[in-house]
Order: structure tokens, then sequence, then C-alpha cells
């Protein structure tokens, strides 16, 4: 361990005194802090609706700029020996909340909760600080180093979440942290090193044979759906937690059939044939009875009642698209109590993506079918920021695009609202085919089941215009079996859509005079569940964490240019700042640009951030010898490279994703790997050569450049959400690429700064 680094490339570099266990221990300590956050984004989801899992992880990674900053304030804390103190603080910070969920999570003292999430991301800021402070002339390798750890983490934490769960990850992270701290341990801090180790070791031990610290779902602090159910004398059958939910099997009781809930929340019910009758009186069964299809698309068929449905109607081609693979396992493993429905002749089911299942492939059919995301709609409050590719103007169009002549779509939604917004995407999906709206409410039918709290609506859209003799049977029918007719086109169109039928006003004018949001979402801004006009509520508290932290980095900046004998250097806190919001922001939209294209959320998010975090480390350790000179010269041109490749990139991405739609996941993975890696590879070099050069002048800006970075990574992770909420996600990109060009004008400044100081 203490021999220097020979696997790295001879290209790479000359290490001299930086010893392997130094580079060792940085990737395992980045590795352990990102797998932490991905287990802790899975133990949230858990607990709290998606808003509050977001401002929870915001405030946690606060810390990582709080612990950077405090070898600026204290520079004698910058010292080796102690790295492996900082490192068994991060293990004791990271059990601390695991043992307060286990514990303590169905109290309302969230703000405590806060606090114990920042601290093991402040000794980890703390940690990664004093680690380049006290090697600044190694800043490429050690980054290099931080980014690879840090993109392996995130790549091995998803097998571990399937094989462990997300709070053993939490745990296991820990260790990694106390492995950081041996790597560190000169002699003397050996004995500390293991007993942290020790530690760490015997609590994943012990909760991997007693489970004793995992979260109580019939005690969630957040009134979810599942706790109702079990407080109503339901029963959990089977948990699973994995890289993508919590799932849970339950008996409600009462002789009502069996549900599947997915982080408490989405329930889907598994059907049996001693409620046969109950089920058939679903509104969602409305569309197989009266359409009869022969093949049907179903969209998450969760439990599997919707795939009954389709049997019920006498379907002979039956493909079901499942995203969360737990729950078609659990309903696999119940075939008895829904008799074996998913192994039905004719049944097809797939564990990926609906909508990009569905655009990669050329079969056409008689009924796309989607069920509800979110079972209730009180708790579709709660999903009003989680992105939904299923609902948008660009979806509708692909589903209207294989349907067979006189086939439908249908929608099973929540609420009036939710059915006003589908119905002003559907209209805007057929408008793109052509059609005026006047033309396009000929194509659409609703219903309403009023018997059920609260009254569940569903959307009909066709391929082709309904009759009058269509609305007049298909209203007969959903008034005997007792649904209310809210749109018959030529026999029933209530106000405000009786304007657009006549042709005197158009959906645009409705839109426009609503109070609430029901524009049509789209694939730039595909929040279906977010009805407030401007920046939602649920993220004020973000907005005052943005502007606060913002304040703070500002006052950093400024009292760093007082301070900065070189005119140079006073610029540089400010580039360090824009290059943390750059970061985030070309990441956060080349993962969401890759999504639909790679399929299941987990596989597309990880290997968009592992390209990314391994990519910039190789970057870095190229700059360290290979282009140094090249780079030190004109540090510049790299960051606006940066700006250019990003734009070449979203505009080849455009091209490429429709090329290769219908390839194999291995060669569109490779795809999404091979155009993203020159964009990754530049984006890891600005860091760590700017930290380079401050360090020849004043170790303590490197204490000061992490924190200002980590600051600002949180603040453009807000303002990420916000714009892609309120604009779209191309607003994110040029938020991107406007950080690295605004870098870039930063550096050309310092640098005439300094040459007119020298011409002085």
């Amino acid at each position: 361990m203490g021999s220097e680094m020979r696997w790295i490339p001879s290209f790479a570099v000359n290490l001299g005194d930086i010893r392997a266990r130094r580079l060792l221990g940085t990737a395992i300590l980045s590795g352990s802090a990102l797998s932490l956050e991905i287990a802790l984004t899975r133990v949230f989801s858990l607990l709290y609706y998606p808003p509050y899992v977001f401002f929870i992880i915001s405030v946690a990674i606060l810390g990582i700029g709080i612990g950077a900053a405090i070898p600026a304030l204290r520079p004698a804390l910058a010292q080796r020996a102690r790295l492996t103190l900082f490192c068994g603080g991060a293990v004791l910070a990271t059990l601390l909340p695991m043992l307060f969920v286990a514990l303590a999570g169905s109290l309302d003292i969230q703000i405590v909760l806060f606090a114990l999430l920042v601290l093991p991301y402040t000794f980890f800021g703390l940690t990664l600080s004093c680690l380049f402070v006290e090697r600044a002339e190694s800043s490429r390798v050690l980054y290099m180093s931080d980014l690879v750890g840090a993109g392996l983490g995130a790549l091995f934490a998803i097998p571990l979440l399937n094989a462990f769960g997300a709070i053993n990850v939490a745990l296991l992270a820990a260790f990694g942290f106390s492995l950081a701290g041996l790597c560190f341990a000169q002699r003397r801090g050996l004995p500390l090193a293991s007993a942290f180790i020790a530690i760490a070791a015997l609590v994943v031990a012990l909760n991997a044979l007693t489970n004793f610290l995992d979260v109580n779902v019939h005690s969630l602090p957040t009134q979810k759906p599942i706790v109702s159910a079990l407080e109503r004398g339901g029963r959990v059958l089977e948990s699973r937690w994995d890289a993508f939910a919590h799932t849970d099997l339950v008996d409600p009781g009462g002789g009502r059939p069996w549900r599947i809930y997915v982080d408490g929340g989405a329930a889907s019910v598994m059907p049996t044939a001693s409620a046969r009758a109950d089920l058939m009186r679903d509104i969602g069964f409305f569309p197989f009875a009266t359409n009869q299809p022969e093949t049907v698309f179903i969209i998450g068929p969760g439990a599997g009642l919707d795939v009954w449905f389709a049997r019920q109607g006498n379907a002979q081609r039956i493909r079901a698209v499942e995203v969360n693979a737990a729950s078609v396992d659990m309903a696999q493993a119940r075939r008895a109590y829904h008799g074996d429905v998913y192994n039905a002749p004719g049944v097809e089911i797939v564990v990926d993506d609906g909508r990009s299942v569905l655009r990669r492939s050329a079969a056409k059919y008689d009924l796309i079918y989607l069920s509800q995301v979110v079972t209730l709609a009180a708790e579709r409050g709660g999903y009003a920021l989680s992105e939904n590719s299923i609902y948008t103007v660009e979806a509708f169009s692909e589903y209207l695009a294989h349907l067979k002549p006189g086939g439908q779509i249908a929608l099973k939604l929540y609420d009036e609202i939710t059915l006003t917004r589908a119905l002003s995407t559907a209209i805007a999906a057929l408008r793109r085919a052509g059609l005026s709206d006047q033309q396009a409410l000929q194509h659409l039918m609703a219903f309403v089941d009023d018997r059920s709290d609260p009254a569940i609506p569903i959307l009909l859209v066709a391929e082709s215009a309904f009759s009058e003799d269509d609305s007049l049977v298909l209203g007969a029918i959903a008034r005997q079996v007792g649904f209310r007719p809210l749109l018959l086109p030529q026999v029933l169109v209530q106000p405000p859509l009786d304007a657009i039928a006549s042709g005197n006003s158009s959906m645009d004018a409705i839109i426009a005079a609503s109070d609430v949001d029901i524009s049509p979402p789209t694939d730039d801004r595909p929040y279906f569940f977010q009805f407030e006009s401007g920046i939602p509520t649920s993220l004020i508290p973000l907005c005052l964490i943005a502007l606060a932290v913002s304040g703070v980095v500002l006052l950093l900046i400024a009292n760093e240019r007082r301070r900065a004998d070189d005119g140079a250097h006073r610029y540089l806190p400010a580039y360090f700042a824009l290059l943390g919001v750059g970061f985030i922001a070309v990441e956060i939209f080349a993962i969401q640009q890759t999504r639909l294209f790679l399929g299941h959320p987990t596989a597309a998010v990880t290997l968009a951030l592992v390209t990314f975090l391994v990519g910039g480390g190789i970057g870095s350790g190229l700059s360290y010898n290979l282009l140094k000179a090249s780079f030190e010269r004109r540090p510049q041109a790299v960051t606006a490279a940066i700006a250019l490749l990003l734009a070449g990139w979203s505009l080849l991405w455009s091209l490429l994703s429709r090329e290769f739609l219908a390839a194999a996941f291995a060669v569109r993975a490779l795809l999404v790997v091979l155009s993203l890696s020159p964009l990754a590879l530049c984006m890891g070099i600005p860091f760590p050569q700017a930290l380079s050069t401050i360090g020849r002048a004043n170790r303590r800006g490197i204490a000061l450049a992490w924190s200002l970075n980590g600051l600002m990574t949180v603040v453009g992770t807000i303002v990420s959400v916000l714009l892609s909420i309120t604009i779209g996600f191309g607003a994110v990109m040029f938020l991107g690429g406007g950080a690295y060009l605004l870098a870039t004008t930063v550096l050309i400044a310092g640098r005439r700064r300094r040459e007119n100081e020298y011409s002085n």
C-alpha cells in the first residue's frame, strides 16, 4: 500500500510522493459519499414525497460546502494526521441519521433530521478539502481519484441497493468512510482507524442479521396511502427494497383484493376471483368492455389488474410494460391468488419504461391503456414535482401513431383537474397531426365514476373521430353501469369546451383564462401534476436556501478579492463558483435528455452519472502531464470548449436518439457513453487546473475553492429544477453553457489584469 501508484498509465504522471493509499482513500471516500447520497434518496422517497426528498438531499449536500470551508477558516486543521479522525466523524455521522430514521422516523421533528444529514457531508467536505490543501501540487491526480471513485460509487450503488436495500447501503457507505480513514492513517493513527472500522463493520453485520435499523411503514412521518391502509387493519405480506423503490404487498383486510404499494404511495390492485364483481364495476374496465380490443398495450400494469381487464375484454394479444420489477416479481409469486394472469396465453410482460418500449416498436394496437400512476387524488400533490414523460404532448403523439385504424387510447386519471390537463394535452397532440381544435374535440370522450371517493374520470382518445351514434351508444352504456358522461362529441359538450365545438374559441384561450396551469406538458417540461403557475409553493424554502447560499458565496468572493495580492487570483473564487453551477446543470440536462432513450430511469441516471464522473476523472488525469502545458497557457480554451461541446451534443443528440431508437440496450448505452465522453473529459479539467494555480499562491485558497464550488453546486441544482419546471430543460442547458462561458470570461479578465499589473 505504501508503494507508488504503478497501476496508473505511464502517460498520466510521475506521482512523486503521492502514495497509492492516499489516492485509494480519496476514491473510497468519494465513492462512499455518492453511494450514501443515492441510498438517502431511496430512504426518503419512502418517508416523504418528492419535493421533500429533494429539499432534504439539498440541505444534506450543503454540508459539503460547509465542511470544505472549515480549513479556510482554520488552516491548522489541514494536516494528514487528522484525516483519519475526520473519516471517523463521517462514519458516526452516517450512523446517527439511520438510527434516527429507524427509531424516530414517525416523529414530526424533521429539523433534527436535517441537522443530522448535514453532518456526514460536512465531514466529507472537510476531509476532501484538507486532502487537497495538503497536496495542492497534485490536485489533478487527487481530483481524478475523487471523480473516478464517485463514479464507481454510483455504479456499484445500484446492485448493492437491489441486493441489500437502502438502509444497508447507507451503512456500507459508513464502512467505506472507515476504510478511507485506514488508507489515510499514519502509524500512530492505525488503532483509531481500526476502531472506526470495527464500529462500522459491527453495525453492518448486526443490521444484516437482525434488520434492527429499518423503516416502519406502519408509522411514516408522511400520511401516505400505505399508512392509512395499515391503520384500517391491513397487514404487510412482503416488502422489497431495491434501486427503484420500496415495494410492499399489502392485504387490506375485509376480503378486499391485495394491493402493491410503491414507496408507500402509488398502489395497484391485484385481481382475484373473489372480488370479480367489484372489479368489473371499476371505470378502468370500461374501454375494454366497450371497445373489445384484440391487441392491447398497457403502460404500468402494476399488480396485474389492467392485464386482467384486457383478458376479460377478450383481448388476444396483450403487451404490458412495468417499470418496477419488484411489482412483477410479487405478482408472479402469487399466481394462485390472481389466476396466473401474467402467464396467460397471449400475455407478454416487459420490465422497462412503457413509452420507451412503445416508441422502439413498429407494432400497432387496438387499445393503448394507461392506468393511474398515483391512486388517490389527494396524493397527487405529493408528485407535483416529479417528471412524468408518459403524459406529454410528444408521448400522446407517439400513442396515436401506434394505434390501428379505429383504435383508442384510454387514460384512467385522478380527478377533474388531471382530466382537464390530459384533455388539453390530447388536443395539442391531435393539433400536431394536422387537426384544428374543433376537429380534435371529435376524437375525445370522457366519463367519471362518481361512486368512488374521489370521483375517478377516464378519457378516451380515438384514432378516428367519434360519430354521433358512437356518443349515443357509449353514453347509454356508461349511464347503465353507473358512470356519468362528461364529454360526448356531437351529443354532450359542456362549457368551456362547447365554445371549441362551435368554433368560437380554442384550447389556448381556455388555458389562458384558467386560474391554474392546465397547459399541455412537453418532454422539455414534463411536469404533468404541477398546476401552479410560476415557482411552486413547495419550492419556496429551497429558493430561500439558494438565495442565502448565494449571498454567502458573494460575501466570500468579495472578501477574497480584497485579500488576494495577485490580480489574476482575485477572479478565481468567482471562477470556482461558476464551475459548480455549470457542472451540475450540464449533468442534469444530459441525464434528462438520455432517460427516455435508454428506458429504465434508474439505469439511465446511473449510466449518465458514471460517464460524467469517470470521464471527468480521466480528463483530470490526462491534464496532469500529457496536456498540462497547453492547458496552463490557455486555460480559458477548456471552458469555452465545454460550452461548444454542450451545444454540439444537444443538436447531435436529437438526431442520434432518433436513428438508434430501436437498437438493443447495449448499443444505446454505448452511444450515450461515447457521445457524452468528450464533454465529460473536458469537464474534469478546469477545477483541478485552477486548484493547482491557486495552491501555488495560497493553500488556504484551495479550501475556499472547494467550499465555493460545493455551495454553488447546491444553488445550481435548485436553479436547474426551478428552470425545468417554469421554462423547461432547455433553459437548464443554457444555464450550464452560460456558466462555462462566464467562467471563460472570468479567466480572460484575470489574465488581462495580470498582464496590466506586470506591464505597470
